[in-house]
């Protein structure tokens, strides 16, 4: 079964999105502890089984590892990012492209399936 994986540090993150050439990388930064996270994460886990052949899915705690901060502007209680051979890019929402996410309404298990699913095939399809 598919699982999302806790990066516990930079070189964690650098790795996860080396080792991955074929599948977008599903990256959920954030503070482990927070409410918001903690729903998202349950979310995570059930799509992961649903998209095991196109996504790899990952948490980073940001007070663990801060290093990504500036360079993705992570303000926010979480930001869900998706990376393509290494480089971030932008999210197939269905309505539109956006760079990340960062709230959960209406963020649905079905939703988020589908945007992993029309992202990668218009990667894919480049």
């Amino acid at each position: 079964a598919a699982r999302v994986v806790q990066l516990s540090s930079a070189s964690d993150v650098d790795q996860a999105l080396i080792n991955e050439n074929d599948r977008l990388v599903v990256i959920r930064w954030g503070y482990d502890s927070d409410p918001l996270c903690k729903a998202l994460d349950k979310m995570l886990e059930s799509v992961s089984n649903k998209c095991i052949n196109i996504a790899s899915f990952c948490t980073v705690d940001i007070d663990e590892v801060p290093d990504f901060k500036i360079e993705h502007k992570l303000y926010d209680p979480f930001t869900l990012m998706f990376f393509y051979r290494q480089k971030p890019t932008k999210i197939n929402t269905g309505t539109s492209s956006e760079r990340y996410i960062d709230a959960m309404h209406p963020l649905t298990e079905n939703l988020l399936a589908k945007m992993v699913e029309a992202t990668y095939k218009s990667l894919k399809n480049r």
